[in-house]
Protein backbone atom coordinates (compact mmCIF):
# COMPACT_ATOMS: atom_id res chain seq x y z
CA UNK A 1 0.00 0.00 0.00
CA UNK A 2 1.14 3.58 -0.35
CA UNK A 3 2.48 5.21 2.50
CA UNK A 4 0.36 8.15 1.18
CA UNK A 5 -2.94 6.25 1.60
CA UNK A 6 -2.19 4.24 5.03
CA UNK A 7 -4.38 6.15 7.34
CA UNK A 8 -2.41 8.51 9.72
CA UNK A 9 -3.50 6.11 12.98
CA UNK A 10 -1.53 3.46 11.96
CA UNK A 11 1.61 6.03 10.74
CA UNK A 12 1.76 7.27 14.51
CA UNK A 13 1.60 3.71 15.73
CA UNK A 14 5.13 3.03 13.53
CA UNK A 15 6.64 6.06 14.58
CA UNK A 16 5.80 5.33 17.96
CA UNK A 17 7.22 1.85 17.87
CA UNK A 18 10.55 3.33 15.97
CA UNK A 19 11.12 6.31 18.34
CA UNK A 20 11.14 3.56 21.39
CA UNK A 21 13.11 1.58 19.16
CA UNK A 22 11.56 -1.75 19.33
CA UNK A 23 11.12 -4.05 16.02
CA UNK A 24 7.76 -5.14 15.36
CA UNK A 25 8.26 -9.08 16.90
CA UNK A 26 9.01 -6.81 20.32
CA UNK A 27 6.57 -4.74 20.16
CA UNK A 28 3.99 -7.44 19.16
CA UNK A 29 4.94 -9.23 22.09
CA UNK A 30 4.49 -6.10 24.33
CA UNK A 31 1.32 -5.95 23.30
CA UNK A 32 0.09 -9.93 23.12
CA UNK A 33 -0.55 -9.33 19.35
CA UNK A 34 1.12 -11.44 16.86
CA UNK A 35 3.82 -9.54 14.45
CA UNK A 36 1.91 -10.03 11.67
CA UNK A 37 -0.74 -8.30 13.07
CA UNK A 38 1.96 -5.06 14.15
CA UNK A 39 2.71 -5.59 9.88
CA UNK A 40 -0.42 -5.30 8.84
CA UNK A 41 -1.51 -2.27 11.36
CA UNK A 42 1.67 -0.57 10.24
CA UNK A 43 1.33 -1.18 6.24
CA UNK A 44 -2.42 0.00 6.72
CA UNK A 45 -3.51 -3.00 5.82
CA UNK A 46 -5.56 -3.66 8.93
CA UNK A 47 -7.59 -1.39 10.55
CA UNK A 48 -6.72 -0.25 13.89
CA UNK A 49 -9.63 -1.13 16.90
CA UNK A 50 -10.13 0.70 20.33
CA UNK A 51 -8.63 -2.50 21.67
CA UNK A 52 -5.44 -1.95 19.91
CA UNK A 53 -5.36 1.62 21.08
CA UNK A 54 -6.12 0.43 24.39
CA UNK A 55 -3.10 -1.78 24.36
CA UNK A 56 -0.40 0.97 23.28
CA UNK A 57 -1.57 3.00 25.64
CA UNK A 58 -1.85 0.84 29.17
CA UNK A 59 1.66 -0.75 27.66
CA UNK A 60 3.69 2.16 26.77
CA UNK A 61 1.40 4.85 29.16
CA UNK A 62 0.22 7.32 26.68
CA UNK A 63 -3.47 8.13 26.84
CA UNK A 64 -5.09 7.03 23.93
CA UNK A 65 -6.43 10.43 23.44
CA UNK A 66 -2.83 11.78 23.00
CA UNK A 67 -2.65 8.69 20.38
CA UNK A 68 -5.31 9.90 18.19
CA UNK A 69 -4.41 13.39 18.71
CA UNK A 70 -1.41 12.84 17.20
CA UNK A 71 -2.61 10.98 13.97
CA UNK A 72 -4.87 13.83 13.78
CA UNK A 73 -2.28 16.33 13.64
CA UNK A 74 -0.23 13.95 11.02
CA UNK A 75 -3.39 14.32 8.68
CA UNK A 76 -4.56 17.59 9.71
CA UNK A 77 -1.58 19.37 7.73
CA UNK A 78 -1.92 21.99 5.55
CA UNK A 79 -1.07 22.23 2.01
CA UNK A 80 1.86 24.84 2.86
CA UNK A 81 2.99 21.80 5.79
CA UNK A 82 3.45 19.36 2.56
CA UNK A 83 7.22 19.45 2.68
CA UNK A 84 7.45 18.98 5.76
CA UNK A 85 5.48 16.24 5.66
CA UNK A 86 7.71 14.78 2.83
CA UNK A 87 10.92 15.46 4.89
CA UNK A 88 9.15 13.45 7.53
CA UNK A 89 8.22 10.75 5.30
CA UNK A 90 11.93 10.33 4.61
CA UNK A 91 13.06 10.46 8.26
CA UNK A 92 10.49 7.86 9.23
CA UNK A 93 12.19 5.86 6.14
CA UNK A 94 15.50 6.71 7.55
CA UNK A 95 14.49 5.28 10.97
CA UNK A 96 12.85 2.04 9.26
CA UNK A 97 16.52 0.98 7.82
CA UNK A 98 17.95 1.47 11.38
CA UNK A 99 15.65 -0.17 13.44
CA UNK A 100 16.17 -3.71 14.49
CA UNK A 101 15.65 -6.13 11.23
CA UNK A 102 12.43 -8.75 12.14
CA UNK A 103 12.91 -12.33 12.70
CA UNK A 104 11.05 -15.16 11.40
CA UNK A 105 10.44 -17.41 14.10
CA UNK A 106 11.57 -20.60 13.01
CA UNK A 107 8.61 -22.56 14.63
Amino acid sequence: MNNDKRPMINNALRVLRLYLGLSQKQIADELDLSQSMISEIENGSKSVSMDVLEKYSLNFNIRMSQLIFFAEELEGEPIKMRGKLIIANRVLQILETLSPREIADAS
